[in-house]
């Protein structure tokens, strides 16, 4: 019971809040008489209760915005007169206001967070048309919107709803917004950036090392939800819109500055040090959402390297990017066929980017110019990896064996010496030359090997494999395979497949009755004497 009524209690002592802001919000835009009550309801917004803090915030967004209308906010030069004694005074209570809603940012309420960017974007609003309005051209409140940014980027406690918001609501509508957050996260990202000094470079500060990682998190975030590219001519949907920017007063509308713009944020966010995770979807992205967008895309030359040299799946996504930039930009990328090489380990058919990998390595392999020993090398090492890989695995390599050896006849040679084709000298498991541990392809001895790995492949347990690879025991007469056809296969479509086959005929289950614990011949009967 006296829960109860404490309950009753907090809620009606709320309730007499929200009627008390609302009386002074009411009482201040009746008269500029009240304006003291400003000082109330912000004594009010500072309260831990969510619901008057609430209600405060919104109304001293209210009141603000009246006031900017009103031109009271405007910075007075004529001195020391009444009216900037009272422009001061309250632009004093405006700063103190923006400061609550940039420390809402950091609440642990999403919906708080959210209702902050709201109010916050709007002063960015006034902000920007009262500057827009005294200089005669149009000005974007940049500071503001760089603190904004600042505190949602590089804090922990942004939530995923306050990050969609600003790409959603914000970033994806208004041009402005977008080519002013490219340029912040830039700034942001520069490793002389140092937030308390304004305009002004110096070492960054131990604070922002510690949130690199909230930074870095946020930051790809939000540049990930952005859907709208720098690809149009011109720019004219403004956040700040008093006065419409020209292409001669601002590059805001500006197509290229749009796009410079958005390669910067790029190379800088790119040398952040990124968690596994995102350096891992970045590269997956790289060739679709940002190298065809950058100014000058061999910037990213450097980053695509590293990535490729790090090895494992970490090198598979970099392929991409990398083919993107040699065969569109003409990078000259030195030893890139033995980097290649190198990833065919015994993990390669065992990684869920297997099938990516294949698609781009068809590409990399189909130029008739390259030499018989280096494809040579390949269709070995892949025949070699596919004797103990799984069935999706040894599905993939078949298909890739058979359209490498259809489109460089050259390396048929290695068919002809399997065991059991006649006009060659057969080379087994045993005679076999191959250096199976030698880094570089033309090293190897690939050309003077065969294929006896495929023999093998024809004796699979599972039986699909098996009837797979016996299309190199036939002329080669049939077309390429179409390798879309065998990269997405798992257990699990294997299974699906055998189960929903019917059967010709009723698979035989009856054996003989056994007549004793051990028949005549069984291996275990050698040990056992009954």
């Amino acid at each position: 019971m006296a829960s109860k009524r404490k309950h009753s209690s907090t809620k009606e002592e709320s309730k007499a809040v929200v009627d008390r802001i609302i009386l002074l919000e009411n009482n201040v835009v009746s008269s500029q008489q009240n304006l003291n009550d400003v000082v109330d309801i912000l004594s009010i917004a500072k309260s831990g209760n969510v619901e008057t803090m609430f209600v405060a915030t919104n109304s001293l967004g209210r009141i603000f915005a009246g006031l900017w209308k009103q031109g009271l906010l405007k910075r007075n030069k004529d001195g020391k007169t009444a009216a900037s004694t009272v422009s001061d005074w309250l632009r004093g209570n405006y700063n103190e206001y923006i400061g609550i809603l940039k420390t809402q940012l950091k609440h642990s309420e999403a919906a708080i967070q959210v209702a902050a960017l709201k109010l916050l974007m709007q002063a960015v609003v006034h902000e920007g048309e009262n500057a827009s309005k005294s200089s005669g051209s149009y000005e974007f409140p940049n500071s503001l919107y760089l603190s904004i940014l600042e505190l949602i980027l590089d804090g922990s406690e942004a939530s995923d709803h306050l990050l969609r918001t600003l790409a959603d609501s914000y970033l994806n509508l208004y041009d402005d917004l977008r080519y002013y957050f490219y340029r912040d996260v830039a700034k942001i990202a520069s490793p002389d950036y140092d937030p308390f000094k304004s305009g002004k470079s110096g070492a960054r500060t131990k604070s922002l090392v510690e949130e690199a990682e909230s930074f870095v998190r946020n930051t790809f975030a939000v540049m990930g939800m952005i859907k709208v590219v720098p690809t149009a001519k011109e720019y004219t949907a403004f956040w700040v819109n008093a006065i419409p920017p020209t292409g001669d007063e601002s590059s805001v509308s500006n197509a290229a500055a749009h796009r410079k713009a958005f390669s910067e944020a790029w190379v800088a966010f790119l040398r952040q040090p990124l968690t596994a995770e995102i350096y891992k979807q970045v590269l997956l992205s790289m060739h679709r959402r940002i190298i065809p967008h950058m100014v000058d895309a061999t910037g990213l030359m450097d980053f695509l390297s590293t990535a490729y040299d790090a090895g494992g799946s970490i090198s598979l996504l970099a392929l991409n990017g990398l083919f993107t930039l040699i065969d569109q930009y003409n990078l000259n990328y030195p030893q890139f066929y033995e980097k290649l090489y190198a990833l065919f380990d015994r993990n390669l058919l065992h990684v869920k980017y297997r099938a990516r990998f294949f698609r781009l390595f068809e590409l990399f392999l189909g130029s008739s110019h390259l030499p018989a020993y280096l494809v040579a090398a390949f269709i070995k090492r892949i025949a070699r990896l596919a004797i103990s890989a799984t069935p999706s695995g040894a599905v993939t390599a078949i298909p890739v064996i058979y359209n490498l050896l259809k489109a460089h006849p050259s390396c048929m040679v290695l068919i002809h010496r399997m065991p059991g084709y006649e006009g060659e000298e057969s080379v087994d498991a045993e005679s076999d030359p191959y250096l199976a541990d030698e880094a570089d392809p033309a090293k190897c001895n690939a050309l003077s090997s065969s294929l006896w790995e495929l023999e093998t492949l024809q004796h699979h347990y599972y039986p699909n494999i098996a009837t797979l690879a016996n299309i190199f025991s036939e002329p080669f007469h049939k077309p390429k395979f179409q390798l879309e056809d065998f990269l997405d296969h798992t257990y699990t479509t294997f299974f699906d497949g055998d189960t929903a086959r019917t059967p010709k005929k009723a698979p035989a289950l009856a054996v003989q009755p056994p007549t004793a614990l051990l028949r005549t011949g069984d291996a275990i009967s050698d040990f056992l004497v009954l």
